[in-house]
């Protein structure tokens, strides 16, 4: 089975390969008022409305603001899009088929945790929303 790999802080994470839709650069994001600091917004892609997720933070491993220039991975599955601005890209891995998620491959210079979409969604919708700032 095929995955996409990516750098997340000090960590690697690999979803589905049939999950991503693009890898873009340059994105406009718009701002959503009150939304966790991981949620960096909304992101229109070619008629589609992506919501934009900084994978470290949410995580909990950003330490300082988001560079000039990232690169964002566009992830859809069943009704729902996602944008994920990781650290860097590291591309596809070929995992042999019975390997589950949430399980841990090592393979060539790599060490990868692979996650489901659901997963990084659900992470989202469990942090509170609103400033954090009162």
């Amino acid at each position: 089975m095929e995955w996409f790999a990516f750098k997340t802080a000090d960590e690697y994470l690999g979803i589905e390969a049939r999950h991503v839709y693009r890898v873009v650069e340059d994105a406009v994001i718009t701002p959503v008022p009150l939304a966790p600091a991981s949620h960096l917004g909304l992101m229109y892609y070619r008629g589609e409305l992506f919501d934009v997720v900084d994978i470290v933070s949410l995580l909990g491993k950003r330490k300082e603001g988001l560079k000039d220039k990232y690169r964002i991975i566009l992830v859809k599955w069943s009704d729902k899009k996602m944008a994920l601005v990781p650290d860097g890209i590291v591309g596809l891995l070929w995992i042999e088929d019975g390997k589950n998620v949430d399980t841990v491959y090592t393979g060539g210079k790599y060490t990868v945790r692979l996650v489901t979409p659901e997963y990084i969604w659900s992470t989202l919708l469990k942090l509170p929303y609103g400033s954090d700032k009162i």
